[in-house]
């Protein structure tokens, strides 16, 4: 299951969990098109897997499509994963697939939030904070 939503500026949240299926990334791309398209210029993106386990090939090679798709409207975009290797392997390889060396992947949430943060307003970097912080939506680990 995937979630996104924009709550502040131009800070795009985006939320995997599991499980994950290829229907839930068709509706979850619908409506990040309909923040590119109302969202003036390029888009900060907080992708936060932390929650996520390993992706099907199939649902692998959307999000690849969907990364590679996306890239024009990025200003930069970090992803935190989990604590599985295989799974944390498994989103780098595919982030560096997307070809967008403004897109990284973050072990901790501290980590991301500096990556992101110069690329973010006060307000915008305040929704940050509380999105990877928010008791109902926070990633397992805390920064």
């Amino acid at each position: 299951m995937f979630t996104i939503d924009v709550k502040m500026g131009r800070l795009l949240e985006f939320r995997a969990m599991e499980p994950s299926m290829p229907e839930d990334l068709d509706v979850e791309r619908q409506r990040m098109t309909h923040f590119f398209q109302t969202i003036p210029g390029k888009v900060v993106v907080c992708a936060d897997f932390s929650r996520a386990t390993i992706f099907s090939p199939e649902v692998a090679t959307k999000v690849v499509d969907v990364l590679r798709y996306d890239n024009p409207r990025i200003e930069r975009s970090g992803f935190l994963v989990s604590d599985s290797a295989i799974f944390s392997l498994q989103l780098e390889r595919l982030v560096n697939q997307a070809g967008n060396p403004a897109r990284k992947c973050f072990r901790d949430p501290f980590d991301l939030k500096v990556f992101l943060g110069p690329n973010l307003t006060h307000e915008e970097h305040s929704r940050l904070a509380q999105f990877l912080s928010d008791p109902v939506d926070s990633p397992v680990r805390r920064s």
